[in-house]
C-alpha cells in the first residue's frame, strides 16, 4: 500500500489561518470551553498537527484566534475585537523601548487585553529582565502584579487571557503553579466606563475598532468631545483618554486603524492628540485581511509621548514613518509630515513629479448628492421631461472610462427627478472619481471623465453619493480627459494610501492630493 503523499509546509499564518478554519465550520462549540481545552493540552486531532512545534507566542496567538472564530463574526464586530499577531506585537515593543520605554521599570497598562497578545509579550520581557537583575520568583510575581495591568469588556476572554499569561510563567520560566496560578493582571471592566486611570506609566496595545452609532457611545461621551469632529470611532477614543490618563513623559504604544490620517472627519483627532502629544512614530501596515482576521481597513502603529503641558499652536513638525509588514519586516523609512494646524498627516515618498493638486487644475470636488435608499420614488427607468442622468459609481470603469449604460444595466433606475434650477446638478464636462475604493483594484482612484457630448445630449447629470464630482472652476481650468488620467496613475493612487487609510475617498482629501504638473495647453 503506498503511503499517503507529505502534507505541504505551511507558514505559520497559514496554520493559524487552517485553525481558525477548522473551529469557524464548529460555531455550536463553546468559545472559552474550546480556547482552555487548547491551553490544557486538549485539541482536537485535526488540530493538534497544526500546533505541533509552534513557538509559545504562536501558541497563544492559536488558543486566542480560536476564541475570537468561536465569538461569531457580529459578537467581534460589536467588540471591534481584533487580536495582533506575534511578529506585529514584537514590532510594536520594540517600537516603544525605541522611544523610551523601560520595561523593567516601567508600569505598563493595556487597556483591551484581549486576549493577552501584548500583556504576555510584556511579561515575558519583564521576567527576562528581573532574572537578570537576579529576583526571586515571589519578588518577580508581586512585580507582574503591581506593574502590569489590563483590562478585557468580555468576561470569557479576560478569563482566558490570565490562563495564558499563568501558562507562561509556568511552561515557560518554570514559576510554581501555588504561586503563579493565582495571578490576575486582567480583570473583566470597561475601560471607558472609568473617567481617569493612575498605576502605569505607559499604555501599549490594540484598541477596539469600531465607528459608534449614537447609541453605542461611552459613558459620559462629552469627555471626548475634543476630538470628535462626527461620529466617535471607538480606537480614537481610547487613545484620547489614554493620553489623559498617562504621565507627563508616558508612551502611548497602540496599533489602530489609519483613517485618521487623512479623514476630514478626524481632523479634530489630529489636532488635540498633537497639542497632547508628540507624535513619535506613524507606521503604516501592509495589508489588512492577511494581518488581521476580518479587518477592511488599513492599519498602522503609532507612537505618542505625553506632553509636559499643551501646545496653543501646532506649527509644522515631522515624525519617523516606517512601512511594515505582517511578519514585522521593516520595508521603506522615512518621516511623516505634520502640517499646521488640523490638515491631513502626508506619509513619506511623495514623488518630486507630483508638484500640483486639484485647484491649480481649475476644479473642486463636490459629493454626489443623491442617497438612492432615501430618495427612491425620485429615481426611474426611462427618461423623460423633468429627469437628468444618474451617475452610478459602476459607471466609472477601472479602465478610465465612462459608461452610463455600465452603470444603468447594475441599478437599473438611472433618471432622477430634478427641479430645473437645482444647484446639485452638474451642467459641464467634469470627471467622475468612485468615492469607495479598495486595496485589491487595479487601481486605488478610478476616475473617468463625462465628456461635453453626454451634457449635450441629457443636460446635465445627478451623481448618486458613492460618486465624487470633480468640477470646473474657472473658464481656464485644464481638460476633464486630462485631469481623469492624472488621477488614474499609480503614483497619484499611492499618495492617496499616504494620506488616506480608510477604503472611503473624502473630497476635501482629493483637494489636497499632490498630482502632476497642470499640462500647458
Amino acid at each position: 500500500m503506498l503511503a499517503p503523499p507529505p502534507e505541504p509546509l505551511l507558514t505559520l499564518d497559514q496554520r493559524i489561518a487552517e485553525i481558525v478554519r477548522y473551529y469557524r465550520r464548529r460555531v455550536s462549540l463553546d468559545a472559552l470551553g474550546s480556547s482552555l481545552a487548547l491551553l490544557r493540552n486538549e485539541p482536537p486531532p485535526e488540530v493538534d498537527r497544526l500546533l505541533i512545534g509552534l513557538e509559545p507566542a504562536w501558541s497563544d496567538h492559536a488558543v486566542a484566534s480560536v476564541y475570537a472564530a468561536l465569538m461569531g463574526k457580529s459578537r467581534r464586530k460589536a467588540l471591534g475585537a481584533y487580536f495582533t499577531p506575534p511578529a506585529l506585537v514584537d514590532y510594536l515593543l520594540k517600537r516603544a523601548q525605541q522611544f523610551g520605554v523601560d520595561f523593567a521599570s516601567g508600569r505598563v497598562r493595556d487597556p483591551a487585553a484581549g486576549g493577552a497578545a501584548f500583556i504576555v509579550p510584556i511579561a515575558r520581557q519583564m521576567v527576562r529582565l528581573w532574572r537578570a537583575e537576579g529576583l526571586d520568583d515571589v519578588s518577580i510575581v508581586n512585580r507582574l502584579a503591581e506593574r502590569l495591568t489590563g483590562r478585557e469588556i468580555d468576561g470569557g476572554l479576560a478569563t482566558l487571557a490570565n490562563a495564558l499569561l499563568r501558562r507562561c510563567l509556568i511552561e515557560e520560566y518554570r514559576l510554581d503553579p501555588a504561586l503563579a496560578g493565582s495571578l490576575n493582571v486582567i480583570s473583566e471592566a470597561d475601560t471607558l466606563a472609568v473617567d481617569y486611570d493612575e498605576g502605569a506609566d505607559h499604555e501599549i496595545g490594540n484598541p477596539p475598532f469600531l465607528r459608534l452609532a449614537a447609541r453605542e457611545e461611552p459613558p459620559n461621551v462629552e469627555r471626548f468631545e475634543d476630538i470628535s469632529s462626527g461620529r466617535l470611532n471607538l480606537y480614537s477614543v481610547f487613545v484620547r483618554r489614554g493620553l489623559a490618563s498617562l504621565p507627563p513623559g508616558g508612551v502611548l504604544a497602540y496599533i489602530v486603524p489609519a483613517s485618521f490620517i487623512g479623514g476630514p472627519e478626524f481632523k479634530r483627532f489630529r489636532s488635540r492628540i498633537r497639542e497632547l502629544a508628540e507624535v513619535l512614530a506613524v507606521d503604516l501596515i501592509e495589508g489588512r485581511s492577511s494581518v488581521f482576521m476580518d479587518v477592511v481597513q488599513d492599519t498602522c502603529v503609532l507612537v505618542l509621548r505625553k506632553r509636559g503641558a499643551e501646545v496653543a499652536e501646532l506649527i509644522e513638525a515631522e515624525a519617523n514613518s516606517n512601512s511594515v509588514s505582517g511578519d514585522g519586516t521593516v520595508h521603506a523609512s522615512g518621516k511623516v509630515a505634520l502640517p499646521r494646524g488640523d490638515g491631513p498627516w502626508i506619509l513619506p515618498g511623495v514623488p518630486r513629479d507630483l508638484p500640483s493638486n486639484l485647484a491649480e487644475w481649475g476644479y473642486a470636488a463636490r459629493i454626489g448628492y443623491l442617497v438612492a435608499n432615501r430618495q427612491a420614488d425620485r429615481l426611474h427607468k426611462r427618461r423623460a421631461a423633468g429627469r437628468v442622468p444618474l451617475v452610478w459609481a459602476k459607471a466609472i470603469g477601472q479602465d478610465g472610462t465612462f459608461d452610463f449604460e455600465r452603470g444603468k444595466m447594475f441599478r437599473k433606475f438611472s433618471w432622477v427627478d430634478v427641479p430645473p434650477d437645482a444647484a446639485y446638478i452638474a451642467r459641464t464636462a467634469c470627471v467622475a472619481v468612485q468615492r469607495t475604493s479598495a486595496r485589491g483594484q487595479k487601481r486605488r482612484i478610478a476616475a473617468a471623465e463625462i465628456p461635453t457630448s453626454f451634457f449635450d445630449q441629457n443636460g446635465g447629470v445627478v451623481a448618486e453619493n458613492h460618486v465624487i464630482l470633480l468640477l470646473p472652476t474657472r473658464p481656464d481650468a485644464a481638460r476633464p480627459a486630462a485631469l481623469a488620467e492624472a488621477l488614474n496613475l499609480p503614483q497619484v493612487g499611492e499618495q492617496l494610501d499616504r494620506m488616506c487609510g480608510s477604503a472611503s475617498i473624502p473630497a476635501r482629501l482629493l483637494e489636497k492630493l499632490p498630482l502632476p504638473a497642470v499640462p500647458m495647453k
